[in-house]
């Protein structure tokens, strides 16, 4: 259920369409009925819907968090020259995920249309002695269409269909350059507290590099094997307590994929302790083909619902 807020603002919007005679207990009706019918996943897009057009709003897009300790089993060295044997299990890893709404409307009905912007960072904080270097940024923009629904499959209600467009980079030049775009759908489906999201997508193809040095053309032509085609996503959030699970498979002979285990937990009113493991490939750009194992503990500054 969504707060007194929201409930507030149905009555209000209501009062405003309603016809001189309408009994003011039919509007408290209606909106008591919307209140209880609101999902978690509605209930996201209700208090996101409350400030779309307060232009000092930027709202979350992805989870925002900072893990000053994560530990790495697995560290890779590969991609770089002069770090052999340098890198450190201990580093910082913080996400910072926005979105801001361009338009509504776009295909009609309460479609919206956004761009966001989300960053993830690994911060090798505690070498000290090799000046302590960010050993990756990845950097992705994306514009999306979020068209909400409200049609069921196997008794799980598809609340929203997102259609975007995606370009991830690492920002970096020649050997240690990464990226790729996508298109890209997701499907979101809901039970009770419990959401469901099937991300299926495609890549742009590029061109062949026409030499190890060549700064356009293809900087990862096999991400795909590692990557896959797609990703599932579930939450289930009890209380304050929101539990998550992401699961990549590239579904071939050469098995490969990426699993990412997600709990946060109350700290204060505002903040949440967050603790994060991820096993597989694609954790970042640069160890895309390169198996991880990291557990991280750190803050949550927002959550995905």
């Amino acid at each position: 259920m969504v707060g007194n807020v929201a409930l507030d603002y149905c009555l209000l919007n209501r009062l405003k369409q309603a016809a001189v005679d309408t009994a003011v207990s039919e509007l408290w009706e209606y909106c008591k009925t919307v209140e209880e019918e609101t999902s978690v996943v509605g209930g996201r897009l209700f208090d996101e819907r409350l400030i779309e057009n307060n232009p000092f709003v930027i709202t979350a897009h992805k989870p925002n968090y900072v893990l000053p300790v994560t530990y790495n089993s697995r560290p890779n060295a590969a991609p770089y020259t002069d770090m052999e044997g340098r890198l450190q299990n201990l580093e910082v890893k913080f996400q910072l995920s926005l979105k801001f709404q361009v338009a509504s409307g776009v295909l009609g009905g309460d479609s919206l249309l956004f761009f966001a912007y989300t960053n993830q960072s690994y911060w090798q904080a505690y070498n000290g002695e090799f000046s302590s270097p960010f050993r990756e940024t990845n950097h992705e923009p994306e514009v999306f269409l979020l068209l909400p629904q409200r049609w069921s499959l196997f008794g799980l209600r598809n609340r929203v269909i997102v259609l975007g467009l995606n370009h991830q980079s690492n920002g970096r030049p020649g050997l240690q350059s990464r990226s790729w775009n996508r298109l890209y759908a997701s499907f979101v489906f809901e039970r009770r507290n419990m959401v469901l999201s099937l991300r299926p997508w495609y890549r742009i193809p590029e061109e062949s590099k026409t030499g190890a040095t060549d700064s356009s053309g293809d900087d990862n032509p096999d991400i795909l094997d590692y990557m896959g085609h797609g990703e599932l996503r579930g939450i289930y959030k009890r209380g304050r307590n929101t539990y998550s699970l992401m699961l990549r498979n590239n579904l071939r002979r050469a098995n490969r994929g990426g699993v990412e285990l997600g709990w946060s937990f109350p700290i204060g009113e505002r903040l949440k302790g967050y603790v994060q493991y991820f096993n597989g490939y694609g954790e970042s750009l640069i160890d895309y083909d390169a198996r991880v194992n990291r557990l991280g503990v750190g803050i949550a500054l927002t959550d995905w619902l």
